[in-house]
């Protein structure tokens, strides 16, 4: 998608209903104001309302279970699109395999 009409001010909706990251053990999902975000060193993914919190500093994952699950959905469909992860962590395990590793222990 050609982004620069967005960022000339030439359009003003918005250029997807729904964006996605995934870098690592970090993840995120934004759809809509609502964003999930799971960052290094965080035990749980948090969720926020961009609209009235742009600076996420209010977690609003307990208040709002039904966005924070609908977003869990949304962003696990579209993480089972994707490839394996080729590269490898300091530890050398590539992500996926540690998932399995510990799916494995238990």
């Amino acid at each position: 998608m050609n982004l620069l009409p967005y960022l000339q001010n030439k359009v003003s909706a918005a250029p997807h209903e729904t964006l996605y990251w995934r870098f690592g053990e970090q993840r995120a999902i934004r759809h809509g104001n609502y964003k999930l975000v799971k960052a290094v060193g965080n035990d749980k993914p948090e969720l926020y309302d961009l609209a009235a919190d742009i600076g996420e500093s209010k977690d609003l994952s307990a208040s709002k279970p039904e966005v924070f699950k609908d977003l869990t959905a949304r962003y696990d469909a579209w993480n089972k699109t994707l490839v394996e992860p080729r590269w490898v962590s300091s530890k050398g395990d590539s992500p996926a395999k540690k998932g399995k590793k510990a799916k494995a222990a238990k």
